[in-house]
């Protein structure tokens, strides 16, 4: 799979204007039971309490499921139909899943030969409903090298530090991999801890 940044950007990108943004995440029964699908987890586990929250849709064919869904069933029968086609050429040609090495490291290694392709074809069949989100690593407080808070005339702020999400990211409203903030609020936390440690002291003396 690719990043969820890259995902919600393709996914935006290809919706026509005034439509609302949404994709399905389909698997069937074979594949939710050794992999899960979102936040339904794979067996032992069931997908009954999913189902009842509304988060997971179900149907035992593709056209049930398309219904309860509320998209074109013909539609979905020929999309599972082609991808199905891909997945014996061994090739994604729509969406190109495990072409690159971040595809593959997130796939079954024990899959041969392609760790990121299964056919959609034991039901019954699942289905998640995917809308964009929001993170908070797109913006937030501007902070010199010690993450220091800088005021208008981007001067520090006594005593006032920021890190992690409340930190203006480095990424520039770019989001490349998940736990991309972790690093940095690491990074920068050990240098607040060193700058206000380096203050005590000198205080203290």
């Amino acid at each position: 799979a690719d990043s969820y940044h890259d995902f919600i950007a393709a996914l935006l990108d290809a919706t026509p204007p005034g439509e609302t943004p949404q994709a399905w995440l389909i698997a069937d029964g074979r594949a939710l039971r050794r992999y899960g699908l979102g936040h339904a987890r794979p067996f032992p586990f069931t997908p009954e309490a999913w189902r009842r929250t509304g988060y997971l849709y179900v149907g035992e064919t593709p056209e049930a499921l398309a219904k309860t869904c509320a998209i074109n069933p013909q539609q979905l029968t020929e999309t599972i139909a082609r991808f199905n086609g891909f997945v014996d050429q061994g090739e994604d040609k729509d969406f190109r899943r495990g072409a690159s090495a971040y595809n593959r490291a997130q796939g079954d290694a024990s899959r041969s030969p392609h760790p990121t392709l299964g056919k959609l074809s034991h039901g019954p069949f699942y289905a998640v409903r995917i809308l964009p989100g929001s993170l908070g690593s797109f913006s937030g407080l501007i902070t010199d090298e010690n993450a220091r808070v800088l005021n208008a005339q981007r001067q520090p702020i006594q005593g006032l530090f920021a890190i992690g999400n409340d930190m203006s990211s480095v990424m520039r409203g770019f989001y490349p991999s998940g736990g991309i903030t972790l690093g940095p609020a690491m990074t920068f936390g050990y240098l607040v801890g060193k700058n206000l440690a380096e203050n005590l002291n000198k205080t203290t003396q």
